[in-house]
Formats: C-alpha cells, structure tokens, sequence
C-alpha cells in the first residue's frame, strides 16, 4: 500500500514480492552448484520482506519510512538546532538510511532531562506503531539510545554519566511483549552504517576498529604467496577502501591514521620489493614527483569533509545549513 500511495502501479508491486517469493535459490561455489536448493515451493509460508542485499531497498524503505517520520513531525517531536555561524535554525525528526534509523528528541525549555525522555518514548511509541501498520517490527535486541545532559560548575562544563540521569526507555517486540531498550554511556560508541561514533565525539573505538582491520588484513596476506603487482592492487583497491569509507564522518588525527596505516606498510612495502623503511614522504608522494602514490589516511580524509562542505552548502542541505 505504502508503494502504490507513491504512484507505484499494483502490476509492479506484484511482479517484485510474487518473484522473490517464488524464486529458488542456490549456492554456487569453486566445485559446482548445489543441487539442493530453498526458497520456491519449499517455503511453507511465502517469504516476506524484499531480502538482503536488494538494490531497491533503500528506494522502498524511504516510501515506508517518510509517511511515518512525517506522523512524528506533525506532531511536534523532533529537535531544533541554530547555526552558531549563519545562525540558520533548522529542525529534524531523525534520519533514516535502508533499515537504519535514528530518533532525535531534544526541547530547550524544559528544566528536566525527564520531560526530553518523556517525549522521546512518546515519539518512539509512535514510530514502533507506524512500522506495525506497515507490517514491520522493531528489534528490541538491535535497538540502543543515549542520552545527552550535562553538568555545568564555574568555567567548565561535561557530560553527565547514566548514574547522574536515571531512566528508561521500552518498545514493543513483534511479539507484542514490552522491552526495555539498552541504554549507553554517552562516551560508548556503537556501529551505525558501519561508522563506530560516539555522542561526545571520541574516536576510540573507530580508531581500534580500523587498527585490527588493518592488522588482520596484513596478517591474511602474510601468508599467502601473491605478486607484486597482486600485492599492489590489494592494498590500493581492498584495505586502503576499507579503511576510507568511514573518513567522512571521522576526525582522526594525523598520528592515529599513521598508527592505523602502519601493519598495512610494514607488510606491504616489503611485498613490493621495497625497503619497510623507506622514507615516508616518497610513500606518500604523487608517481609524477618519484613517489609511490600511496594515499595517506589522514589528507584523504581532509579532502573528503572539504568536498562534502563544499558539495552539501553548494546544494544548501540540512547538512550544509
């Protein structure tokens, strides 16, 4: 109903849910297909959902979501925020990416962290019963939340700790059975998008994350037997992609992204034919200088937020408000 309430035509809906339903599924490996196979008429009830994986998953998870982000909005939640350098207020409810989505409840006027956290199980009410009319279902098991306060003295000011703001939040299961969420530090960070961020904006544990990639990753190529030039498109085209893709929403400093590059170099340059040791400037150098044009962590991703200042207040975003 959600599609066709978007102009998709039934005739389209039909054809995508009745052949994910019906089609069998194999697995194909290095010695042949399997001749066993699920999905089809194995199923004892048809499978529901669009599947993993399905390139029109975030197409139809924006239909499902923004009528029901929207029920939130007219009712009033949501947070409100004024640029401190164009002193441009805007508002937003959440955001909400394939099956990812985050709630934001914040109100200036209260006295008390009580009335936000009222506000915010009010809200989530809300959403839970907006993804039960569409035939969705919060996992309780999946779901966290912070909350952000703070105690002031004379001159400075920090977070207040879980101890200092008691509270809870709960969610309907797709049982129906009320759950209590896991609450965090605001100090803690847990993987979103596959970004590990914090609310205080520490870098620990994303800087640990790309650590032990980096670390396993060379510990993998050690021992295998794989050329130069093997060695060179997997460092440029495999690790060195892992370690980038989170750079947009990182501020890593300049010694942390050499500590994360380090097990990466210490491997590969050897596997190159070329001294572990030599002189970093040429590692990082452009080919055309006599470098290796190796990327560094930390530049990539100063060029990266650079083009996503200029690309989001170009197009005069929320982000780039």
């Amino acid at each position: 109903m959600a599609m066709q309430r978007n102009g998709v035509p039934r005739s389209a809906v039909d054809c995508l849910f009745t052949t994910l339903q019906n089609a069998t599924h194999q697995v194909r490996t290095g010695y042949g297909d399997s001749t066993t196979y699920y999905g089809g008429n194995t199923w004892s009830t048809p499978m529901h959902g669009i599947g993993q994986g399905n390139g029109a998953g975030p197409a139809i998870w924006a239909v499902l979501s923004t009528p029901i982000l929207n029920m939130l909005r007219k009712q009033g939640f949501g947070c409100e925020f004024t640029s401190p350098i164009s002193c441009k207020s805007f508002s937003f409810v959440g955001y909400s990416f394939v099956d990812d989505t985050d709630l934001i409840q914040s109100n200036p006027f209260v006295t008390s962290y009580k009335e936000v956290l009222q506000s915010l199980q009010k809200s989530l009410d809300i959403w839970e019963g907006g993804l039960k009319a569409t035939c969705g279902a919060i996992v309780p098991e999946k779901t966290f939340w912070h909350l952000i306060d703070f105690t002031l003295s004379p001159g400075s000011w920090k977070y207040k700790l879980i101890q200092e703001c008691p509270g809870s939040l709960f969610v309907n299961d797709i049982h129906g059975q009320r759950k209590e969420i896991r609450r965090f530090e605001v100090s803690h960070a847990e993987t979103t998008l596959g970004v590990d961020l914090a609310p205080d904006g520490n870098m620990r544990q994303q800087v640990k994350k790309m650590k032990t990639t980096a670390i396993k990753w060379a510990d993998s190529m050690r021992t295998g037997r794989i050329s130069p030039s093997e060695v060179w498109l997997a460092i440029t085209s495999t690790i060195w992609k892992t370690l980038t893709y989170p750079l947009s929403a990182t501020n890593l400093s300049k010694k942390q992204c050499e500590e994360i590059m380090a097990p990466i170099l210490m491997y590969g340059l050897p596997a190159l034919g070329i001294c572990r040791y030599f002189p970093r400037k040429l590692v990082f150098a452009p080919i055309k200088y006599m470098g290796l044009g190796i990327q560094h962590l930390y530049t990539t991703q100063e060029i990266t937020r650079l083009k996503d200042i200029i690309n989001h207040t170009y197009k005069a975003t929320t982000t780039g408000n």
